[in-house]
């Protein structure tokens, strides 16, 4: 017995289906009182039919029914109320708007960067310009776009325009608004419409090839104001040309002056120190080229001297002799220098030499290649070598040996004399050596003398500058005495050794004639009060004393040239003398000795 439903409770399909398996087999379905199945099922097929012919006829505006289902059966009299085909195809419309509904939003699931579909704009709303224009399509959408999930919440967004020039050129072109397809503005004729709208100068990628470009307004022109001279402007001019005038003249006054009292070196440089000479009208490096630099100013480039044929700079280029290094020097060619000997090693080298020869020599003899020498008589050994003959006569014995003896002092002397250089070689021979060591480098020296009063002094310093080949200067001066000197390396060396080491700048020559021992013996006779004349006292009293006097090296350093061809003593008695004898290249040489301080004064 099956339960009761409650009140207001239908009968719900399920619970139908349930009472219906549950009763007896032999039991008919239910349905529609006083109607039949097979009139239902015709029915149905009458239904399908209608809507068949009415999809063949395209009338689909109309409402169709729908089927009836097995779960739901309408009875005939249900469907001849009124308004009951309205409302099922109310129902229909519904469910059609339900699947679109879902199927869009499994495809968003599926793929969230697509945008929805805006709708297209109504027709037969109002279209125009200015206020009365419809908005964009795009703006019309404000329905904001919801992920399907959670995860496709943090996917950016696909961009509504193209950002590469590839994709912008496949990109469809969307067609303009209704708003841009308005009356067309009318453009300005020429640039006078607008000033300040110039065509522009550089061709410019555009659809429109008549775009006139702003490039901003014109400058203003700014008319020039007068400028007045400051009142006293060209007096000051004047009053300051005026003031180096009459600096010049006292200048020159005081140099004049300087001259007669032969202080004008001094003079000089203090203005060197004070006031520096212009600059020259052509740099030294510049003179070949150029005579003066108002050149570059008149001419151009092209007509410049040094594109000249008398020009220095010319097209070809000079190529440096090339040097093979150290280690390719046996290969090329080039013999090295023998290793320098001692003189014991010379001499071992020299026996051994002799010895071989003298060995090669008694195996020739012995070969029968030459003939052997005659024997060495002598008187030592006359009796030996002659045994016989001296017995018989040993008067005619020695006197042949005695001539054998001469002959062979008188071959070896011709055989000296040939070997001997003359004067003219010898003096080739050592100049020779001397150009060897010029070209091996020069050096020059600068020494300061107090005093070089005395002959002896003056004599050494000279004939030994001659003997080396060395030339160069000696100013003999009131204050002090400057000595230049220049030549090779090694002969340098041996004259500083002079210099500074081998004269003694303190002691007085000897007398002319005299013996070393003289001076012992004049002092002890001073002193014995027995030897002694007026004048050799007078000439004692003449000389100066050299007390304190020494030499000093102020400078040395290599040079490239001589500056002097002899080596000649001077005396000047002035600055600006000493200084044109040194000449312009080496006249600082005497401001520097000049200046020059003795260390042990200065500290």
């Amino acid at each position: 017995m099956s339960k009761r439903a409650r009140d207001g409770e239908a009968d719900s399909p399920s619970k139908r289906l349930k009472s219906d398996s549950s009763a007896p087999a032999s039991r008919a379905p239910k349905g529609p009182i006083g109607v039949k199945p097979e009139d239902l099922i015709a029915q149905k097929k009458a239904e399908i039919a209608a809507k068949l012919a009415a999809l063949k006829k395209g009338n689909a505006s109309g409402p169709v029914p729908p089927l009836a289902s097995s779960s739901s059966v309408v009875s005939s009299a249900a469907l001849t109320k009124p308004g009951a085909v309205d409302d099922i195809a109310r129902r229909v419309a519904e469910a059609k708007k339900r699947v679109a509904d879902a199927s869009s939003r499994a495809s968003l699931s599926d793929n969230p960067y697509l945008a929805k579909k805006t709708a297209a704009p109504d027709p037969s709303a109002p279209q125009g310009a200015g206020l009365n224009m419809a908005a964009h399509p795009l703006l019309m959408d404000s329905t904001p776009f919801a992920p399907a999930s959670k995860k496709d919440r943090y996917k950016p967004m696909q961009p509504k325009f193209a950002t590469i020039k590839a994709n912008a050129r496949n990109a469809p072109a969307t067609p303009p608004p209704l708003a841009a397809v308005a009356t067309p503005v009318a453009k300005p004729q020429g640039v006078s419409a607008n000033p300040y709208l110039t065509q522009p100068t550089a061709p410019v990628k555009s659809d429109n090839k008549d775009e006139i470009v702003f490039e901003g307004a014109p400058k203003e022109r700014v008319g020039r104001t007068l400028r007045f001279n400051q009142k006293g402007k060209y007096i000051a001019i004047a009053d300051e040309k005026r003031r180096e005038a009459q600096l010049e003249e006292l200048k020159a006054r005081v140099v004049e002056q300087a001259k007669k009292t032969g202080l004008d070196g001094a003079f000089e440089t203090l203005e060197k120190t004070i006031r520096r000479e212009p600059p020259p009208d052509v740099e030294w490096w510049d003179q070949p080229f150029l005579k003066t630099y108002a050149l570059l100013d008149a001419l151009t480039l092209e007509n410049l001297p040094i594109r000249s044929a008398e020009s220095p700079i010319t097209l070809y280029i000079q190529h440096p002799i090339p040097i093979p290094p150290a280690d390719e020097a046996t290969t090329s060619g080039i013999e090295l220098k023998p290793a320098k000997m001692t003189k014991k090693e010379m001499k071992k080298m020299r026996k051994q030499r002799r010895a071989a020869d003298l060995q090669e020599k008694r195996d020739r003899v012995k070969m029968g290649l030459i003939p052997p020498d005659p024997p060495k008589v002598k008187l030592s050994n006359m009796m030996k070598v002659l045994a016989s003959d001296a017995v018989a006569d040993p008067t005619k014995v020695e006197a042949r040996v005695r001539r054998e003896v001469a002959l062979r002092r008188h071959t070896h002397d011709k055989m000296n004399a040939e070997r001997k250089l003359t004067d003219e070689q010898r003096r080739e021979k050592i100049d020779g050596k001397k150009v060897e060591e010029e070209r091996k480098g020069l050096d020059a020296c600068l020494f300061r003398v107090r005093t070089l009063s005395d002959p002896s002094h003056r004599f050494k310093v000279r004939k030994n500058a001659e003997q080396m080949g060395l030339t160069g200067v000696c100013i003999y001066h009131p204050g002090f005495s400057v000595v230049y000197v220049e030549g090779a390396t090694k002969f340098m060396r041996a004259y500083k050794k002079l210099m500074l080491s081998r004269i003694q700048w303190t002691e007085h020559a000897r007398p002319r004639g005299a013996r070393p021992g003289d001076e012992e013996e004049a002092a002890e006779g001073e002193a014995d009060g027995a030897g002694g004349s007026k004048d050799a006292d007078a000439a004692t009293e003449e000389k100066e004393s050299l007390d304190g006097n020494r030499c000093d090296l102020i400078w040395e350093g290599v040079i490239r040239e001589r500056s002097f061809s002899t080596f000649r003593p001077k005396s000047c008695p002035t600055d600006n003398m000493a200084k044109e004898t040194l000449g312009k290249k080496l006249e600082g040489m005497w401001d520097q000795a000049k200046a020059f301080v003795i260390p042990e004064e200065e500290m």
